[in-house]
Protein backbone atom coordinates (compact mmCIF):
# COMPACT_ATOMS: atom_id res chain seq x y z
CA UNK A 1 0.00 0.00 0.00
CA UNK A 2 1.40 3.34 -1.14
CA UNK A 3 1.07 6.57 0.92
CA UNK A 4 -1.38 8.20 -1.19
CA UNK A 5 -3.10 5.07 -0.82
CA UNK A 6 -2.73 5.33 3.22
CA UNK A 7 -4.05 9.19 2.97
CA UNK A 8 -7.06 8.69 1.25
CA UNK A 9 -7.83 5.80 3.44
CA UNK A 10 -7.69 8.35 6.19
CA UNK A 11 -9.62 10.68 4.60
CA UNK A 12 -12.44 8.14 4.20
CA UNK A 13 -12.31 7.54 7.77
CA UNK A 14 -12.56 10.74 8.80
CA UNK A 15 -15.21 11.50 6.45
CA UNK A 16 -17.11 8.61 7.77
CA UNK A 17 -16.75 9.63 11.24
CA UNK A 18 -17.64 12.93 10.47
CA UNK A 19 -21.02 11.54 9.13
CA UNK A 20 -21.47 9.01 11.40
CA UNK A 21 -21.39 11.72 13.88
CA UNK A 22 -23.55 14.27 12.06
CA UNK A 23 -26.47 11.08 12.33
CA UNK A 24 -26.06 10.02 16.01
CA UNK A 25 -26.16 13.50 16.76
CA UNK A 26 -29.03 13.74 14.81
CA UNK A 27 -31.01 10.64 16.60
CA UNK A 28 -30.26 12.32 19.95
CA UNK A 29 -32.16 15.18 18.97
CA UNK A 30 -29.73 17.80 17.61
CA UNK A 31 -30.75 19.51 14.09
CA UNK A 32 -27.08 20.63 13.22
CA UNK A 33 -27.64 18.64 10.35
CA UNK A 34 -31.17 19.58 9.15
CA UNK A 35 -30.16 22.96 9.57
CA UNK A 36 -27.42 22.71 7.45
CA UNK A 37 -29.46 20.34 4.87
CA UNK A 38 -32.28 23.28 4.90
CA UNK A 39 -29.24 26.17 4.66
CA UNK A 40 -29.57 28.65 1.71
CA UNK A 41 -26.09 28.28 0.74
CA UNK A 42 -26.46 24.34 0.78
CA UNK A 43 -26.23 24.10 -2.92
CA UNK A 44 -22.55 24.87 -2.84
CA UNK A 45 -21.70 23.05 0.30
CA UNK A 46 -23.93 19.96 -0.89
CA UNK A 47 -22.10 19.75 -4.70
CA UNK A 48 -18.51 20.45 -2.72
CA UNK A 49 -19.52 17.06 -0.26
CA UNK A 50 -20.68 15.03 -3.37
CA UNK A 51 -17.94 15.65 -5.15
CA UNK A 52 -15.32 14.92 -2.20
CA UNK A 53 -17.69 11.76 -1.74
CA UNK A 54 -17.46 10.43 -5.64
CA UNK A 55 -13.57 11.06 -6.11
CA UNK A 56 -13.29 9.14 -2.61
CA UNK A 57 -15.18 6.34 -3.89
CA UNK A 58 -13.51 6.14 -6.63
CA UNK A 59 -10.32 5.78 -5.46
CA UNK A 60 -11.31 2.85 -3.70
CA UNK A 61 -12.91 1.26 -6.23
CA UNK A 62 -9.26 1.57 -7.93
CA UNK A 63 -7.59 0.25 -4.58
CA UNK A 64 -9.92 -2.76 -4.33
CA UNK A 65 -9.63 -3.66 -8.24
CA UNK A 66 -5.74 -3.49 -8.02
CA UNK A 67 -3.68 -6.81 -8.65
CA UNK A 68 -0.93 -7.73 -7.21
CA UNK A 69 1.42 -8.21 -10.00
CA UNK A 70 4.75 -9.02 -7.79
CA UNK A 71 6.19 -12.46 -8.79
CA UNK A 72 7.62 -14.64 -6.20
CA UNK A 73 9.65 -17.90 -6.03
CA UNK A 74 7.88 -19.98 -3.27
CA UNK A 75 9.46 -22.71 -1.19
CA UNK A 76 6.85 -24.66 1.32
CA UNK A 77 9.21 -25.29 4.35
CA UNK A 78 8.33 -27.00 7.55
CA UNK A 79 8.30 -23.66 9.47
CA UNK A 80 6.15 -22.14 6.58
CA UNK A 81 6.61 -20.31 3.07
CA UNK A 82 9.58 -18.51 2.03
CA UNK A 83 8.72 -16.38 -0.79
CA UNK A 84 11.75 -14.67 -2.56
CA UNK A 85 10.57 -11.94 -5.14
CA UNK A 86 11.41 -11.79 -8.64
CA UNK A 87 12.52 -8.00 -8.46
CA UNK A 88 14.88 -9.08 -5.41
CA UNK A 89 15.95 -11.91 -7.89
CA UNK A 90 16.66 -9.65 -10.81
CA UNK A 91 18.69 -7.88 -8.46
CA UNK A 92 21.05 -10.37 -7.60
CA UNK A 93 20.78 -11.12 -11.53
CA UNK A 94 22.00 -7.27 -11.93
CA UNK A 95 24.72 -7.39 -9.18
CA UNK A 96 26.22 -10.84 -10.50
CA UNK A 97 26.24 -9.59 -13.52
CA UNK A 98 27.58 -6.19 -12.90
CA UNK A 99 31.06 -8.31 -11.17
CA UNK A 100 31.81 -9.89 -14.79
CA UNK A 101 34.92 -7.53 -16.31
CA UNK A 102 33.77 -5.70 -19.41
CA UNK A 103 29.94 -5.34 -18.35
CA UNK A 104 29.14 -1.95 -17.44
CA UNK A 105 25.34 -1.74 -17.43
CA UNK A 106 23.01 -4.67 -16.98
CA UNK A 107 19.19 -4.54 -16.81
CA UNK A 108 17.91 -8.05 -15.72
CA UNK A 109 14.27 -9.52 -15.77
CA UNK A 110 13.42 -12.47 -14.64
CA UNK A 111 10.16 -14.57 -15.89
CA UNK A 112 8.16 -17.40 -15.04
CA UNK A 113 9.02 -18.48 -11.60
CA UNK A 114 7.76 -21.89 -12.66
CA UNK A 115 10.33 -22.67 -15.33
CA UNK A 116 12.47 -20.05 -14.74
CA UNK A 117 13.75 -17.57 -17.56
CA UNK A 118 16.29 -14.58 -17.17
CA UNK A 119 16.42 -11.38 -19.87
CA UNK A 120 19.71 -9.68 -19.65
CA UNK A 121 20.30 -6.22 -21.59
CA UNK A 122 23.80 -5.50 -20.95
CA UNK A 123 26.17 -2.16 -21.91
CA UNK A 124 29.42 -3.28 -22.46
CA UNK A 125 33.21 -2.22 -22.94
CA UNK A 126 34.31 -2.06 -26.35
CA UNK A 127 37.64 -4.08 -25.54
CA UNK A 128 35.83 -7.56 -25.00
CA UNK A 129 34.69 -10.07 -27.25
CA UNK A 130 31.06 -10.23 -27.48
CA UNK A 131 30.24 -13.66 -28.02
CA UNK A 132 32.42 -14.82 -24.56
CA UNK A 133 31.15 -11.82 -23.06
CA UNK A 134 27.68 -12.80 -23.75
CA UNK A 135 28.55 -16.79 -22.67
CA UNK A 136 30.49 -15.34 -19.78
CA UNK A 137 27.23 -13.72 -18.55
CA UNK A 138 25.11 -16.48 -18.92
CA UNK A 139 26.77 -18.93 -17.47
CA UNK A 140 27.86 -16.81 -14.40
CA UNK A 141 24.07 -15.63 -13.96
CA UNK A 142 22.86 -19.26 -13.73
CA UNK A 143 25.53 -20.80 -11.43
CA UNK A 144 24.79 -17.12 -9.31
CA UNK A 145 21.52 -17.73 -9.00
CA UNK A 146 21.39 -20.86 -8.40
CA UNK A 147 23.55 -21.12 -5.79
CA UNK A 148 22.27 -18.03 -4.39
CA UNK A 149 18.60 -18.45 -5.05
CA UNK A 150 18.23 -22.26 -5.22
CA UNK A 151 15.90 -22.24 -8.85
CA UNK A 152 17.41 -23.23 -11.69
CA UNK A 153 17.32 -21.43 -14.77
CA UNK A 154 16.15 -22.64 -17.52
CA UNK A 155 17.20 -20.08 -20.42
CA UNK A 156 19.98 -16.99 -20.15
CA UNK A 157 18.48 -14.39 -23.11
CA UNK A 158 21.79 -11.98 -23.55
CA UNK A 159 21.14 -8.69 -25.34
CA UNK A 160 23.97 -6.95 -25.92
CA UNK A 161 22.19 -3.04 -26.56
CA UNK A 162 25.33 -0.86 -26.16
CA UNK A 163 28.40 -0.40 -26.00
CA UNK A 164 30.43 1.93 -23.54
CA UNK A 165 31.99 4.96 -24.69
CA UNK A 166 34.93 4.27 -22.08
CA UNK A 167 37.03 1.27 -22.22
CA UNK A 168 36.99 -0.64 -18.63
CA UNK A 169 40.44 0.41 -18.16
CA UNK A 170 40.03 4.33 -17.73
CA UNK A 171 38.79 6.16 -14.67
CA UNK A 172 36.00 8.61 -14.16
CA UNK A 173 37.03 12.02 -15.39
CA UNK A 174 40.44 11.12 -17.24
CA UNK A 175 40.59 11.69 -20.68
Amino acid sequence: MTVLDRVFLGVCVLVLVISAGLVAATLLGSEVLLEWLSAPSFGFDGALVAIILVLLAAYLVVIIGRVETRKYIVYPRELGTVRISAECVESLIVEAAGQIPGVEQVRASFTDVVNPKVTLKVTAFPDYNLGELSEEIQETVKAYVERTVGVVIQEVDVSVVGISKRTDTELPGIA
